[in-house]
């Protein structure tokens, strides 16, 4: 995909992320009333283009037939895909999340994925 997308673009996929449902232009609407249909339009036909997002179904809104959509890609696709493509180097930016975060059991959790890892690649250097 490796598209940028801009701040609106973003935030209607954060909309269908959260969702975690099909939405149509109406639903879109509702959730932020901020929203013009127009801008909405705009960017679903962006993203449709760039593909991430499909037309999931054909449904009726009142008397009229409405698109739903949903993502193709998910967030945490997404975000890794920002991640892989940005020139930050990975312990600045380990580095900044963790003196950021304030969940103990979070931090716990980061502690173990880099023990097994450790763990991970120290059998593999045995072989």
């Amino acid at each position: 995909m490796k598209y940028k997308l801009s701040h609106k673009e973003v935030y209607v996929m954060q909309i269908l992320w959260a969702a975690k449902e099909e939405l149509s232009i109406t639903d879109f609407i509702q959730r932020d009333p901020e929203l013009s249909t127009s801008t909405v339009q705009v960017v679903l036909r962006s993203l449709l283009k760039k593909s991430y997002i499909k037309v999931a179904n054909i449904v009726q809104h009142n008397k009229v037939f409405a698109r739903t959509y949903l993502p193709v890609l998910s967030e945490e696709d997404y975000m890794m895909e920002q991640f892989n493509s940005s020139s930050l180097k990975p312990n600045a930016f380990f580095a900044s999340f963790i003196e950021k975060e304030d969940d103990l059991d979070t931090l716990d959790a980061l502690e173990e994925l880099i023990k097994a890892q450790k763990e991970k690649l120290s059998k593999e250097d045995e072989s």
